[in-house]
């Protein structure tokens, strides 16, 4: 079971974000590709920028190949666990907010758990899972 935090957008039509907490593996192999898939123009436009400025970095300061893979790969490391959580602040910039905190196996587990256990709006008391109000 993985770990999910849950964003609602409470418009005409609910849209419900199930994100993974820990690192992201397709972003660690594949930033750019992960941050236009996501629609984080402004990441991989700096993504791109820190690609260059650290490839030329390493090339005025004679980096051999040993010394530009360990930098690659140190920032692929460092994107691949703040991916989710460059995902998290656009999602929260584009008005969704955080609604909980759940275990799941996948995403759609995720978003079916949360379905099953949101409280539904228009009760007036609170019911646990059994239905009751005790």
């Amino acid at each position: 079971m993985r770990i999910y935090t849950i964003y609602e957008l409470n418009d005409k039509m609910p849209s419900i974000v199930p994100i993974k907490e820990g690192f992201n593996w397709f972003a660690f192999i594949f930033p750019l590709p992960w941050a236009l898939l996501n629609s984080l123009w402004l990441v991989a436009l700096t993504f791109l920028m820190i690609y260059f400025f650290l490839g030329w970095l390493l090339i005025v300061f004679g980096g051999n190949y040993v010394a530009q893979t360990i930098a690659f790969s140190g920032l692929a490391l460092a994107i691949g666990w703040m991916a989710n959580d460059l995902k998290r602040s656009n999602l929260i910039k584009r008005g969704y907010k955080e609604d909980a905190i759940l275990l799941a196996d996948n995403k759609e587990s995720a978003i079916s758990r949360y379905v099953a256990i949101k409280p539904d709006q228009n009760m007036e008391t609170p019911r646990n899972r059994g239905g009751g109000p005790w």
